[in-house]
């Protein structure tokens, strides 16, 4: 089992630019047998095969030297391995050559190290003519192969040479080879999108866009789609048709509805396959708000070492970041940033750009761009810095938490935004007066704990989901994205394979007047928020009439009223307080409107609700505050915990369908991980939600014996499995 793999290896080699004649070229080899080869060509997001890297020697090569390959643009796997044939991304050297030659495999090959491989003369020498070939996800000994990135991006493959054995490698004339990673042209989602929250005769727009499997746009699809609209809603055609200048996305402009009410948009293809129904339009005569939906944490070009956001490419330029959260996710605001720009003023174009794209987008009325970038302080965790309005530069990346704070902290016109990534705050090693925005969804899944943690530091902050978008796309569903699950990464962090995660998908719904600028960030400092997983929920809180980020004064009982407008079937409604669950509902239906009396407030409240659709996708509101001088000092020892699961009886789960994939994930465990991690692995359902249909199963983790819930994505080519804490998918277990 790939459990016992030896010591990491990292190869802290960078190349230097050049022009060298060595033969350099990539062939893809699927699983399938097709063939594709060259140093520019397209590939299908998702597929599975052998990656193959061929060099043709032009000068020697002396005893010390070699080659370097890296990538760059993409992820090519989350550990390279050369010690497991049987498991995936397991890679070898075959070559053609008197000289004895040595292949280095970097088993830290993930977001953080671009280098792929070494292969390094032992003896000998390099002549040329002599041909070698480096295959990673190499299946001639049974080995599962590798997966073609998930997410539609340039991927560049690059091979660098050191002919003297000095340690310096130039890059080769022919590199990078370039990889256009692809949609998969069959459709499998469809999106209909409208305004939350409109007038009645005012014209809006309705997006309708179609997803593949990994949730990129399937830009392939060609097709009716047939809609049905509401009575009172106008100017709604009867279907759309859907053609290759389309490229996966077509909006309706001028629609209308004639009257307040509640309007839903029902959709489907041809065949019946593809079905939608769209996010509820609430229409009112004067509203006092209206519900704006962003993503304040998303990247785009500027990276120095995930080396796939270094290039700005189709994807990751800012001004494609901004057509995809007005094109495609149907925002109203977005903050795209760097993720870790060179420091000014080495490279300024990346800031200037970002400048550039957001005067562009500008548009107040429709949409409001904010510039941003993310701060990696160390100790303090990171931060991502959100600008009101222009700003001409930023602190560097990587200054000191208490320089962030002195420059940034107290201001009016920046927000600083935490949120679990590549440094969860740490408030016990740096704790700030106050955290204004609190992020609790994001691409790498939920985390309902931080929040959780902020009310015990005693922080009163607006609620917001994220993207933390890298290549997957800004505003787009969530998905079974490769590589980016929290599970493995933190809370297991001994596991071989990094389980998957959304990818992109929450947002944060913001209560604001208006869509301009001031406006929505009037509404973000006075915590008018709430956090969705993706889906646009619209979700009331009022606790004794004040909505939530109110601080509210009682001398009794708490009214607290709910309703939601949702997206698909409520599955759970749980009403929180502080750390605890003051009452459920399990309504089953999409509206949902209920009253709680909390007659034994304490001194002071936190409420919160949380809520899940059956489709996966969930929402938490920003708390209202609620001081209560004659409350209880103490809470109901009875109440469960906001994260307690009921008690499942694991051996009354059978029988169900997901058992005939309880063989797969087994065998799955057996080559990539170790077994013996796992007990008590029980096949509980199959679940159809946004992501996709999956498996799902209970489990244990030892030697902690702490329950698992285990989701095998079964209808990739490559099954793709996903870890969540607890017996609940919210993120129930905090970070230590």
């Amino acid at each position: 089992m790939a459990k016992n793999r030896g010591q990491p290896v990292a190869i802290p080699v960078e190349p230097q630019p050049g022009s060298e004649p060595d033969e350099f070229w990539v062939t893809f080899v699927g699983a399938d047998g097709s063939i594709s080869c060259g140093t520019e060509f397209e590939l299908t997001a998702g597929r599975v095969g052998t990656w193959e890297l061929r060099v043709r020697v032009a000068r020697p090569v002396a005893v010390g030297g070699g080659f370097l390959f890296q990538r760059r643009g993409f992820l090519l796997a989350f550990h390279l391995q050369d010690y497991a044939p049987a498991a995936r991304d397991y890679v070898t050297l075959e070559a053609a050559t008197a000289a004895r030659l040595r292949l280095v495999v970097n088993t830290y090959n993930q977001e953080y190290k671009p280098n792929v491989a070494q292969v390094l003369v032992e003896e000998g020498a390099l002549q040329p003519g002599d041909e070698f070939t480096v295959r990673i996800g190499d299946r001639r000994s049974g080995g599962a192969g590798s997966e073609v990135y998930d997410a539609t991006t340039l991927a560049r493959l690059c091979a660098a040479v050191d002919r003297n054995g000095s340690g310096v490698y130039k890059s080769l004339a022919v590199s990078p080879a370039r990889i256009t990673i692809v949609s998969q042209p069959q459709a499998d989602m469809l999106w209909v999108l409208g305004p939350s929250i409109v007038c009645p005769y005012e014209p809006f727009a309705v997006h309708l866009v179609v997803f593949d499997l990994n949730r990129n746009v399937c830009e392939q699809y060609s097709g009716e789609v047939t809609l049905q609209a509401p009575e009172g809603m106008l100017n709604l055609p009867s279907s759309v048709q859907f053609g290759p200048d389309d490229r996966g996305v077509v909006i309706i402009e001028n629609v209308q509805v004639t009257q307040p009410g509640l309007y839903r948009v029902h959709a489907h293809d041809a065949t019946g396959r593809l079905r939608a129904v769209s996010n509820p339009t609430l229409c009112q005569t004067a509203p006092q708000f209206r519900l704006l939906w962003g993503d304040l944490h998303c990247h785009s070009w500027g990276d120095i070492n995930l080396a796939y956001m270094d290039e700005p490419s189709f994807k990751v330029h800012p001004a494609a970041r901004h057509e995809q959260a007005r094109r495609i996710g149907r925002l109203d605001f977005a903050a795209p940033g760097p993720m870790v720009p060179p420091d000014q003023p080495d490279e300024p174009q990346v800031w200037q750009t970002h400048q550039q794209a957001y005067l562009d987008n500008d548009e107040p009325g429709t949409y409001v761009p904010f510039l941003a970038y993310e701060a990696h302080p160390g100790r303090g965790g990171d931060r991502n810095v959100i600008f009101r309005e222009w700003s001409d530069g930023y602190l560097g990346t990587w200054s000191p938490i208490e320089e962030l704070f002195e420059t940034y902290g107290d201001r009016d016109d920046v927000l600083l935004e935490c949120h679990v990534g590549g440094g969860f705050p740490r408030w016990d090693q740096w704790r700030p007066a106050h955290e204004p925005l609190v992020e609790i969804a994001s691409g790498w899944g939920c985390f309902e704990w931080l929040l959780q943690r902020a009310l015990a530091y005693g922080y009163r902050p607006a609620v917001i989901g994220a993207g933390d978008t890298h290549l997957s796309l800004i505003g787009g569903p969530v998905s079974a994205h490769l590589f980016s699950g929290w599970y493995h990464h933190w809370q297991m962090p001994t596991l071989n394979v990094l389980d998957t995660a959304f990818g992109t998908g929450p947002l944060a719904a913001v209560w604001a007047e208006h869509c301009q600028r001031d406006a929505i960030w009037q509404a973000l400092r006075q915590r008018r928020t709430y956090a969705t997983t993706g889906a646009r929920i619209l979700l009331f809180v009022t606790a004794d009439g004040q909505g939530v980020g109110s601080r509210v004064q009682c001398d009794g009982a708490v009214e607290i009223a709910v309703k939601a407008h949702a997206c698909a079937p409520i599955e759970r409604v749980d009403l929180i307080r502080n750390d605890r669950c003051l009452k459920s509902w399990f309504p089953g239906t999409l509206d949902f409107e209920a009253q709680f009396t909390d007659d034994h407030p304490l001194h002071e409240n936190a409420y919160y609700v949380r809520l899940r659709q059956q489709d996966g996708e969930y929402a938490w509101n920003t708390p209202i505050w609620v001081s209560c001088p004659d409350g209880d000092a103490h809470p109901d020892p009875s109440l469960p915990l906001w994260n307690e699961h009921e008690p499942v009886d694991l051996s009354a789960l059978r029988p169900n369908e997901a058992e005939a994939y309880e063989a797969d994930l087994l065998r799955y465990l057996q080559v990539e991980e170790d077994p013996a991690r796992f007990s008590q692995i029980t096949p509980v359902k199959i679940v159809d939600e946004v992501a996709g249909r999956a498996a799902l199963f209970y489990a244990y983790v030892e030697p902690e014996h702490e329950p698992i819930s285990i989701r095998w994505y079964f209808e990739f080519e490559m099954p793709r499995i996903r870890l969540d804490s607890g017996w609940r998918d919210f993120g129930m277990r905090p970070m230590t």
